[in-house]
C-alpha cells in the first residue's frame, strides 16, 4: 500500500494537528540556510551540509520548545518531541525526490542503528494501531518518529514531513504518510519578515555529563 500523500490545504491541516505550521518550518529552513551560506571553499567539503542539518535541528527546537515541546538525543538521534509524547521529529537531508508528489523519496544518506530502530518502531506501531492515532505511549521508546526532510537547490527549498514505515540496509524504503509543503523559492530574501511569534528567549538547561 502506498503512502498517504497530503498537499496544499490538507498538508496545512495535518501540520496543525501535529502542532506545526508552514510558516514555522519555512522560518527554520531559511535560518539554517543563512547559517550554511557562511561556509566557504576554505571549510571542509562536508561543512555546509553538516551546518544546514545541525542548524535546522537547533532552530526547530528553538521554535517548538517555548510551545511545550522537549528534546532528547537517544544514541545520538536528535529528536524533538511533541508535548503529548506521542511522536518525535528528526531532521534529515532528503534526496532529489524530496517534496515531489507521486515519488518515493529517501534520505540522502544511509542511516545508522538508531534510525533503523526508530523506523522499525513506526512499522510495529502501524501494525498495532493502523490509524496512527496512538496517544501517549507508556513503553520506553514506543513513539512514532516523523522525518522533516529538506532538499536545497539553487532555486528553491523542497520540504516534507513524512512518516517512514520500512527501512532496509539503512535506507528508508516505504512511507506511511507524506505531508508535502509548498516549495520555498530562494530568489527572494524573506527571512527578515519571518519573525518568531514570541519574543521569549529559549532557555535550554544543560547538564554536564
Amino acid at each position: 500500500m502506498g503512502a498517504r500523500v497530503l498537499a496544499d490545504e490538507e498538508a496545512a491541516g495535518k501540520l496543525a494537528e501535529l502542532g506545526l505550521t508552514v510558516e514555522i518550518i519555512e522560518r527554520v529552513v531559511r535560518r539554517a540556510d543563512a547559517e550554511a551560506s557562511m561556509c566557504t571553499a576554505l571549510d571542509p567539503p562536508i561543512m555546509e551540509g553538516m551546518t544546514r542539518w545541525a542548524r535546522t535541528t537547533r532552530f526547530l527546537r528553538e521554535e517548538l520548545i517555548p510551545r511545550g515541546w522537549r528534546f532528547d538525543n537517544p544514541r545520538n538521534l536528535p529528536r524533538t518531541i511533541h508535548p503529548g509524547g506521542e511522536f518525535a521529529i528528526v531532521v534529515s537531508t532528503g534526496d532529489e525526490l524530496t517534496g515531489l508528489l507521486d515519488a518515493l523519496p529517501a534520505t540522502k544518506y544511509l542511516k545508522g542503528e538508531a534510525t533503523v530502530r526508530a523506523v522499525e518502531m513506526n512499522e510495529q506501531l502501524a501494525l498495532d494501531f493502523p490509524d496512527f492515532d496512538l496517544g501517549p505511549r507508556d513503553g520506553a521508546g514506543e513513539i512514532l518518529t516523523w522525518f522533516l526532510m529538506y532538499r536545497a537547490s539553487e532555486d528553491e527549498f523542497r520540504v516534507e514531513l513524512s512518516l517512514p514505515d520500512a527501512i532496509a540496509d539503512g535506507r528508508i524504503t516505504s512511507w506511511a504518510e507524506r505531508v508535502i509543503l509548498p516549495a520555498f523559492p530562494r530568489d527572494d530574501d524573506r527571512l527578515p519578515g519571518l519573525v518568531a511569534d514570541s519574543d521569549e528567549s529559549v532557555v535550554v538547561e544543560v547538564i554536564r555529563r
